[in-house]
């Protein structure tokens, strides 16, 4: 007695296949639906005479110079869209369940970015994943980045004068924004009015900053032909621009640290430099195959603040 098989559509077909259904109605091209989900123009035909191997009914036909999908393609096809939608939902909600929208984000950052950039990552947050932990601490580079090293933190938000800096091993930079550095001088001790080169300050007392910030003034200083003569030290942004306003000194500050200052001193001038100088603003977390969903979902939700309030330009 010989007994006829039927073919089993859900034990035939997987949601790769529908997928490339779906893609081939909406190109009419194999070429196109290839492209569209990343598959080779090969791949995709093998996978299609595979199912219709299986199902013993033909799924696509030629019309043209491109194909068409045939009556049996056309109802595997819109049938699949739906199947394929409610997969990406559960998986969504799975990854939801692990993923970006819960557990916690530790984050180090520096004294500017603390009353900025920080801030908005946490309105941000808020908004779209309310039950994601922000722990923040609050460090300059290059002490941000040995955090980062010994795995205190997830990610660091630094600066640096000359792209990303020396980083930890396995590490990886994501420039955000670039931003610009002036020349803060009493009002009485402005050699110019829109601009200023360093070489006209030379004989000035100068207040250095962070480890990093002294060697960039040091660096610019060495261009511009001379020594600054650092005679005060300070991370307190507000109270170097009121050094510099007493007259006593000059300072390199960027314009991020102006912002978080938010108003000069009265009798204080943040000038541009001529040439200008500028630091890198982004994040560094572990170039990790397993990067964790938070650290992931930080990184988008930065790349989405609006730096100009603060006079940032994004890094294209």
């Amino acid at each position: 007695m010989t007994s006829t098989r039927t073919a089993d559509p859900l034990g035939s077909i997987d949601s790769t296949e529908l997928r490339i259904l779906d893609a081939l109605a909406t190109t009419g091209s194999l070429t196109a639906a290839a492209a569209s989900l990343g598959l080779s123009q090969p791949a995709v035909s093998q996978r299609i005479k595979r199912v219709e191997t299986r199902l013993a009914v033909p799924l696509i036909e030629r019309s043209g110079r491109g194909i068409r999908l045939t009556p049996a393609g056309r109802i595997l096809a819109d049938h699949g869209r739906t199947v394929v939608t409610e997969i990406d939902a559960a998986l969504a909600a799975i990854d939801d369940l692990r993923g970006e929208r819960a557990g916690t984000l530790r984050l180090v950052g520096f004294p500017s970015a603390s009353a900025t950039l920080v801030p908005a990552l946490m309105r941000e947050l808020a908004a779209e994943a309310p039950d994601v932990a922000l722990q923040y601490r609050e460090a300059e580079p290059p002490a941000a980045t040995a955090m980062l090293r010994e795995g205190e933190v997830d990610c660091a938000l630094i600066f640096d004068y000359e792209g990303a800096g020396e980083l930890p091993a396995g590490s990886a930079f994501l420039p955000l924004w670039r931003e610009e550095v002036r020349l803060v001088v009493s009002e009485d001790r402005l050699a110019g009015t829109d601009s200023a080169r360093l070489a006209e300050y030379s004989e000035e007392h100068w207040i250095a900053g962070c480890e990093k910030c002294r060697g960039h003034l040091l660096s610019a200083a060495g261009e511009a032909g001379f020594e600054p003569d650092i005679i005060q030290e300070t991370d307190n942004v507000p109270a170097m621009l009121a050094m510099a306003a007493a007259g006593g000194a000059v300072a390199l500050v960027p314009g991020l640290a102006l912002a978080a200052a938010r108003t000069l001193p009265d009798d204080a001038r943040a000038v541009k430099l001529d040439p200008p100088r500028f630091r890198t603003i982004g994040l560094v977390s572990m170039a990790t195959a397993n990067e964790s969903p938070q650290v992931r979902l930080a990184k988008r939700l930065l790349a989405t603040v609006d730096g100009a309030r603060w006079g940032l330009e994004p890094v294209a």
